[in-house]
C-alpha cells in the first residue's frame, strides 16, 4: 500500500511538471486540479480503479462560506470532532451535509496553504495517511461511487483549501 502511494505520487508529480513545463493547465481551475489529483489517487487503488468518482458536490459552496478559521488548531486539526456532537459548528456542519446521513461517508479536509503550495501539493496533504480529516458522517459499507469537491477560501488574509470527499455505499443495481 505504501509503495503504491509512492508510485502514485511519483506519477502525479509527474504530471505536474509536464503541466508546469508546457505552461498549459487546459484552462481548469485550482479546485478542479485538485479533484482531479484526488480522482486519480484514487483510482490507483484495486478498490476504487472502477469506481465512478464525480466532482458534483453542490454542498462544498456552503461549507467554504460557513468555514471559519476558528475550526482550526495551530497544528491543522479541527477544533471539534465527531466526538464532540453537541458543538454547534458540528451540528451546522452535519445539517449541511444530511442528505448523506445514511449510505455514504463524508469526510471534510481543511488546512491553510500559501501561494507557493502547487495544487498537487494540496492533493497529497488530503491523501495524507496523517490526516484523516474531519468525519461528518461515519463509515457504512463498502465503496460504489465517490464525489469529491474543493474550494479555496481567503479568511482574514490567509488561503485555506477546503476539500470534501463522499463515498457512496449503496447497493448498485
Amino acid at each position: 500500500m505504501k509503495l503504491t502511494k509512492k508510485l502514485l505520487a511519483m506519477a502525479l508529480a509527474g504530471v505536474m511538471l509536464l503541466t508546469i513545463l508546457t505552461g498549459c493547465s487546459g484552462g481548469k481551475t485550482g479546485d478542479r486540479l485538485v479533484e482531479e489529483y484526488l480522482a486519480a489517487y484514487y483510482h490507483g487503488f484495486d478498490a476504487y480503479k472502477d469506481k465512478p468518482i464525480t466532482h458534483d458536490v453542490p454542498e462544498i459552496k456552503t461549507v467554504a462560506d460557513m468555514f471559519e478559521t476558528s475550526w482550526l488548531k495551530d497544528d491543522g486539526s479541527w477544533t471539534f470532532s465527531s466526538k464532540t456532537p453537541n458543538n454547534p459548528k458540528y451540528k451546522a456542519l452535519r445539517d449541511v451535509f444530511n442528505k448523506y446521513a445514511s449510505g455514504y461517508t463524508v469526510n471534510l479536509y481543511a488546512f491553510e496553504v500559501d501561494s507557493k503550495q502547487s495544487e498537487l501539493n494540496q492533493a497529497m496533504r488530503v491523501m495524507s495517511p496523517a490526516d484523516h480529516g474531519l468525519s461528518v458522517y461515519p463509515p457504512s459499507g463498502l465503496t460504489n461511487a465517490i464525489q469529491c469537491a474543493t474550494r479555496l477560501v481567503t479568511r482574514e488574509n490567509k488561503n485555506y483549501r477546503i476539500v470534501v470527499i463522499i463515498y457512496d455505499h449503496h447497493t448498485l443495481d
